[in-house]
């Protein structure tokens, strides 16, 4: 989950896509064709933004006119001319279903559906009735409480033992600064998490008090911005390491997870980053945050409706971060201290969530299973580890595979969704993958070196 380090030579498949305008289309007009009837083939036709048909259930929907007005960024292009009824019902409330009519000009004569994908809707079913979707609003504060702790742990450790009148030539200054820096990163890695679970909508059924702990949690105490993350994160949910749509493995010229990856990508520029991956890849993951701040802030400062709203929260990060390091380290030593923090998280924010899917099976559009297929066979499962060392560490990602499949699903219900998953995925000959957080990292460098000896 790479995003774009410093930037793409190319721009991905939907990043193309947005050039055009959309074409606005009167939903009076989308009224009187609702009795019209499509065939598949004839659907497909309609993949563009200026022209987006998508399948849901036996319904034809032309959302075309509100393609820009997604609240999710482009996820709608990723399925467009598709059957989209499995992605649509993991990221909305049933209450969503209601505007749809607004979009509905008639339904599809010849979909066939696969059993598999049957079972899958008749599973979400299931965990709806056992209230696997309810949330432990306890569970959520104790890991909101936790966080807060190591962030306090991180500014007393300064406080008490950090010397601003020595210099880092200083073994335990530089030893007190260190060990800071590594709670901080613990604070904002786990924060990471905690906010991906909120942003998911996965605590309050009323999404808009996802979204104001999201502010706190991912603006504030991150610097992230939450409109930034969604336009990412839900076109990675929609279509995970689908070439030219997952933004996730659009990581190039830097990183490549797969050879079909390199094509025409190099061109005019050194090989020698993608040759030595394996080895280039721990340092770009401590650059990774710094990037990712930066693009928090130019993608909020383009956004006209929440703009305002996005660049305060923003801003409140970089003031409390810089009264810390200024208070407690000074101006210089304090830049040091924002750069190895920096730097840490970036380690451990990556070296989690990389386990997820990179390394695992990269899919052409024109090759993209169905929904319950693509999410398992992309999606790598990670064991607990000792005491759930790797459940805590990787904040409920370890559990990728279910989390793909039912994203609102509350992580501490994700272990019941598991146990009903395997066996589903093993009915019908589904490459399901659960490894070690070790052997799951050594998968990932494999892949590293063997794209790499590719060249």
């Amino acid at each position: 989950m790479l995003l774009g380090f410093f930037g793409r030579t190319k721009p991905t498949t939907y990043e193309q896509q947005a050039v055009a305008k959309p074409v606005k289309s009167s939903p009076d007009s989308l009224r009187k064709r609702q009795s019209a009837r499509f065939s598949v083939k004839e659907i497909s036709q309609h993949n563009k933004r200026e022209d987006c048909w998508l399948i849901i259930e036996d319904k034809v929907y032309d959302v075309t006119s509100f393609v820009d007005k997604h609240p999710g960024g482009d996820i709608l292009l990723s399925y467009a001319g598709m059957e989209a009824t499995d992605v649509f019902d993991a990221f909305h409330a049933d209450s969503t279903n209601k505007m749809l009519i607004n979009y509905e000009i008639g339904t599809v004569t010849d979909l066939q559906v696969p059993q598999n994908i049957k079972e899958h809707r008749e599973l979400r079913k299931k965990l709806k009735k056992e209230n696997m979707y309810q949330s432990n609003k306890l569970f959520y504060l104790y890991k909101l409480m936790t966080n807060l702790t190591l962030v306090t742990i991180s500014v007393l450790i300064l406080a008490l033992y950090f010397d601003k009148s020595k210099d880092l030539n200083d073994k335990f200054n530089l030893l007190v600064m260190t060990a800071s820096s590594l709670f901080m990163g613990l604070f904002w890695q786990q924060c990471g998490w905690l906010s991906h679970d909120f942003s998911h909508h996965q605590v309050f059924q009323d999404r808009k008090y996802n979204n104001y702990v999201v502010y706190f949690l991912g603006n504030v105490c991150q610097g992230f911005s939450l409109s930034w993350w969604k336009a990412k994160h839900n076109l990675h949910h929609a279509v995970p390491n689908v070439i030219g749509y997952d933004p996730d493995i659009d990581t190039m010229p830097f990183l490549a997870w797969s050879d079909k990856l390199l094509e025409g990508e190099l061109d005019g520029l050194p090989h020698f980053l993608i040759k030595y991956q394996y080895i280039f890849y721990l340092p770009l993951l401590m650059a990774a945050r710094l990037s990712w701040l930066i693009q928090s802030i130019l993608f909020a400062n383009s956004r006209a409706k929440e703009r305002t709203t996005e660049l305060i929260t923003l801003g409140f990060h970089y003031l409390w971060v810089s009264f810390v390091c200024i208070t407690f380290v000074g101006i210089t030593q304090g830049l040091i201290f924002f750069a190895m923090s920096q730097a840490i998280t970036g380690l451990l924010l990556a070296t989690a969530f990389s386990l997820n899917h990179n390394g695992m099976d990269v899919i052409d559009k024109d090759k993209q299973p169905d929904f319950s297929t693509l999410q398992i066979v992309t999606g790598r499962d990670v064991l607990p580890g000792p005491l759930g060392i790797f459940h805590w560490y990787m904040g409920g990602l370890d559990m990728q595979v279910e989390h793909h499949l039912f994203p609102t699903v509350p992580r501490h219900n994700l272990r019941k969704v598991q146990e009903l998953c395997i066996p589903l995925a093993k009915k019908y000959g589904i490459k399901y993958h659960m490894t070690t957080f070790w052997d799951g990292t050594k998968e990932l460098f494999s892949r590293l070196y063997t794209v790499a000896s590719s060249l």
